[in-house]
């Protein structure tokens, strides 16, 4: 499955854990196994289907949230070897990186890159001025990750880095909050 859905989280077991939208993306070498982004929760799990179709939560990896609750958590790009998950943080305007270790899940890098600038206008829940980090993209090679910051009008792309970290290689000017979804090729 390319990419990560924004959806509402109702699989057995999993909505007890955290009851709002949350974004699930499957490993791509790994068919059983997929990663949960929580909005509300602040952070990862990675999760396995077993072979008798119960599903199996990892726990939960908490970013930082010293910049107000919620982080809102949202959009999940898997690098195509498996190792680095990056996830969108709208309400911190930014992205954090996770690194899969066996069957589990850390922090590698948090945040991944800088906060992107808004025009101001947008508030996070947590109260904190965002510039609408939707969707993002990350190529089938993993060297480059595309992001939508629809409130600061701008698609960014970054280097991979080894660590996790992402480092600003480009931007481009995209209509004011026009685009919400990401996808390549």
């Amino acid at each position: 499955m390319p990419g990560a859905a924004d959806i509402q989280c109702e699989i057995s077991g999993l909505r007890q854990l955290h009851p709002l939208h949350c974004a699930i993306a499957f490993l791509n070498q790994r068919p059983n196994t997929f990663v949960i982004g929580y909005a509300v929760g602040d952070g990862c799990s990675i999760c396995t289907i077993e072979k008798n179709g119960s599903i199996e939560i990892g726990p939960l990896v908490k970013i930082d949230t010293s910049a107000g609750l919620p982080s809102e958590l949202c959009w999940l790009a898997v690098a195509p070897d498996d190792r680095t998950i990056y996830a969108t943080n709208f309400g911190y305007s930014n992205i954090s990186s996770y690194r899969i270790n066996g069957s589990g899940l850390e922090i590698a890098c948090d945040p991944a890159c800088p906060k992107v600038p808004g025009d101001g206008t947008a508030r996070g829940l947590n109260g904190t001025v965002t510039s609408g980090p939707s969707d993002s993209w990350i190529s089938p090679d993993g060297a480059y990750l595309y992001q939508i910051y629809g409130n600061a009008s701008k698609l960014v792309s970054y280097s991979t880095q080894p660590d996790g970290s992402l480092k600003e290689i480009g931007s481009v000017k995209i209509p004011y909050n026009g685009s919400q979804g990401l996808a390549g090729f």
